[in-house]
């Protein structure tokens, strides 16, 4: 079993010390590779926000060397531990630096085979919420399985947070021993064909998102081929996707025609008839 960690805290304090104490309980259970990638180590360049990952592939990210080494390890894993203290109501700035240079998966969701526990800490407030929002990035991404354990540590006492620990853990070891695979919820499935429709829509070849959805087949399924959805999620999938294809594509057609109309205005009488 092959877990990445990676660790959102520039420093090895209170969430370096849950993590330490995640691993030795895993360790009990199963037998584990781990790979720990601590991102204020990998110094990873601010992201300018240049939409170049998605709109000419991540390989045209500046920063792509940093993110491919990470990515790599992410194809490598069976599941990943995410981790990161609560900072200014939200999470660390290196985690979200890091967020913001995989944007691409947004519209271009890969990992649906793999699993993740997020493990948030704070001396205050707000655990859960941090934890819940890495939680909707990775299912974004395509993760099949997320757990949470949002810790409100004030001491050093980790014993005190064994039993949380424990009920949290006891899932996620369950899910990776018997390599199980959840089916999506529907808000999941609707993002799903929310992108697969746009992708495939409102692009041509040449396009990362277009080649992506149509190199890999996905453009024809309401989800994942690997992942059991059932009938009723089947339909609505479809059925999304087919509203609202149709949709943007009356969208895009209105956008052409009344850029071309704006054209023919613009020029000389005969040469708009020649339009």
């Amino acid at each position: 079993m092959n877990i990445l960690i990676i660790h959102g805290s520039p420093r090895r304090g209170n969430t370096w010390n849950i993590v330490n104490r995640v691993r030795e309980k895993i360790n009990e259970k199963i037998d584990v590779d781990y790979e720990i990638i601590e991102l204020s180590k990998m110094k990873i360049p601010m992201c300018t926000g240049c939409f170049n990952c998605i709109l000419k592939t991540e390989k045209k990210c500046p920063h792509y060397e940093s993110i491919k080494y990470i990515n790599d390890k992410i194809t490598w894993c069976d599941a990943m531990i995410i981790t990161s203290p609560v900072y200014s109501l939200q999470v660390s700035g290196q985690l979200k630096n890091f967020i913001d240079h995989m944007s691409y998966n947004f519209h271009r969701p890969k990992y649906f085979n793999k699993k993740a526990l997020i493990i948030t800490t704070t001396g205050g407030v707000r655990a859960k919420e941090i934890a819940n929002y890495i939680k909707e990035v990775l299912t974004f991404w395509g993760i099949n399985t997320t757990y949470k354990l949002p810790i409100v540590y004030r001491d050093n006492n980790l014993e005190k947070y064994d039993k949380q620990i424990d009920k949290v853990l006891s899932k996620f070891i369950y899910t990776l021993k018997n390599e199980k695979i959840k089916a999506p919820t529907f808000k999941t499935v609707a993002s799903y064909n929310s992108f697969r429709s746009m992708s495939t829509t409102f692009y041509t070849k040449g396009n990362p998102d277009y080649d992506y959805w149509k190199n890999s087949e996905l453009y024809k399924y309401p989800y994942h081929p690997d992942i059991k959805i059932g009938m009723i999620k089947s339909i609505f999938g479809n059925t999304l996707y087919k509203v609202a294809s149709k949709k943007m594509k009356n969208n895009k057609d209105m956008k052409y025609n009344e850029r071309k109309i704006r054209i023919i205005k613009r020029l000389p009488k005969e040469e708009g008839i020649n339009l």
